[in-house]
């Protein structure tokens, strides 16, 4: 078995779900855990100094969340794979990379992002920035 834990992360776009598909057919194929997370962006500096009430927020995350999730739950339904889910809230890059250093995977899936995504002609993706500070393998999807 060369991969014993796969994350693969998905914001619900085309190109994030090939990036579950190919997480999906690669846990199969190796019987490796694969763990599927979505991140939602809400700022915790708003979430802190907005004094929104903790249940109200994660609700919304929660929702927004599922949201993200459901294209990727029908992509592993297809494939018969199993996943543990997790969503996650914050800076999507910065979020992906925490969980990324708290579950050691032997393998991070993600799709690669668009230069239309905003800010990353300054920033860089998600997908990339992931990539350079994903303390990990990362296989970024087109």
């Amino acid at each position: 078995m060369i991969f014993g834990r796969i994350l693969a992360a998905t914001d619900g776009s085309e190109v994030a779900l090939r990036a579950v598909e190919l997480a999906a057919r690669l846990a199969a194929r190796e019987g490796a855990e694969l763990v599927v997370t979505t991140v939602v962006p809400v700022p915790t500096h708003i979430a802190l100094a907005g004094n929104l009430n903790p249940r109200v927020l994660h609700n919304y995350v929660e929702k927004l969340g599922k949201g993200y999730l459901a294209p990727a739950l029908e992509v592993l339904a297809k494939h018969k794979v199993g996943s543990e889910i997790k969503i996650l809230m914050g800076p999507p890059a910065e979020a992906i990379t925490t969980e990324v250093e708290a579950l050691s995977p032997d393998l991070v899936v993600i799709g690669r992002g668009s230069r239309l995504e905003p800010g990353s002609f300054l920033l860089g993706s998600v997908s990339s920035r992931v990539a350079q500070h994903a303390r990990a393998p990362v296989l970024l999807v087109p």
